[in-house]
């Protein structure tokens, strides 16, 4: 019953003290009835507006959720067909994370993947794979800028080590191998700023270099296993003679890095 026809029923009573108390009393229930109403169906409408719809997303290409996969992988972001598409986030069992474009289920594009150690790779990926420069940042905190293959860098690139050391140069599965430069940092102490030039083996200083330090003064060295020794008698002496004596006097023992 609406409130207007209750109103017109209480004013159609007759008139006396018992009657009308009655009516007031009608009145007040009539009006309680009518705030409770008018208080459900605002929670009903509110509710309505909070209810989000579930959406399958093996079945709807459109619909964006979290699914675990066959392979025991979780996938957040849109399948299409059944596969990772688009934006998206991939979580792999040993606990790596890929964040990036997805094509057919694959890594293709600009992305970034996590590795559980603490290490990342980010770059274009091709069919789950890195290709072209990228930037890997290691467990250690060493980061390289450069070519990878097979997620190893490879070619010619910089690697800014965690101890404040720099390499420029050639690398050859994830390790300095070829012609390049090594720039020491303030942790060698006497040898920070020093510079080595020359060829690198499995990471390991090798061969003929020169090694250049801090103040300029430039030495002929010889490597093996990473372990270098000043060469080239007859030229050490001359640049030693070349010197002044106060110069000498006060130059500061040196000791290959």
């Amino acid at each position: 019953m609406r409130l207007e026809s209750i109103i017109q029923l209480i004013q159609s009573m007759p008139s006396g003290k018992s009657v009308q108390r009655s009516a007031r009393m009608l009145g007040v229930f009539a009006l309680m009835i009518v705030s409770l109403n008018g208080f459900a169906a605002a929670d009903d409408a509110a509710d309505a507006a909070g209810i989000i719809t579930p959406c399958d997303p093996f079945m709807d290409p459109n619909c964006v959720g979290k699914v675990e996969l066959r392979d025991g992988r979780q996938f957040e972001g849109r399948l299409v067909d059944g596969q990772p598409t688009g934006q998206g986030v991939m979580v792999f069992p040993d606990g790596g994370r890929f964040e990036g474009y997805f094509e057919s289920g694959m890594q293709m594009g600009r992305g970034t993947y996590y590795l559980s150690d603490g290490g990342s790779y980010t770059g274009f990926w091709v069919r789950d794979r890195l290709n072209g420069p990228v930037k890997l940042r290691d467990r250690d905190g060493n980061l390289y800028e450069g070519p990878v293959v097979n997620h190893r860098a490879h070619g010619r690139g910089n690697m800014m080590f965690s101890n404040g050391d720099r390499y420029m140069g050639e690398f050859a599965l994830g390790l300095a191998h070829g012609r390049g430069v090594m720039i020491y940092g303030a942790s060698r102490a006497d040898n920070a700023g020093d510079r080595f030039e020359g060829q690198f083996q499995q990471g390991r200083r090798q061969g003929s270099a020169r090694y250049v330090w801090a103040d300029g003064a430039v030495w002929d060295v010889a490597c093996q296993m990473d372990r270098c020794e000043r060469s080239g008698l007859i030229s050490a002496l001359i640049q030693d003679k070349a010197r002044s004596p106060e110069a000498a006097s006060s130059e500061r023992p040196r000791r290959l890095r």
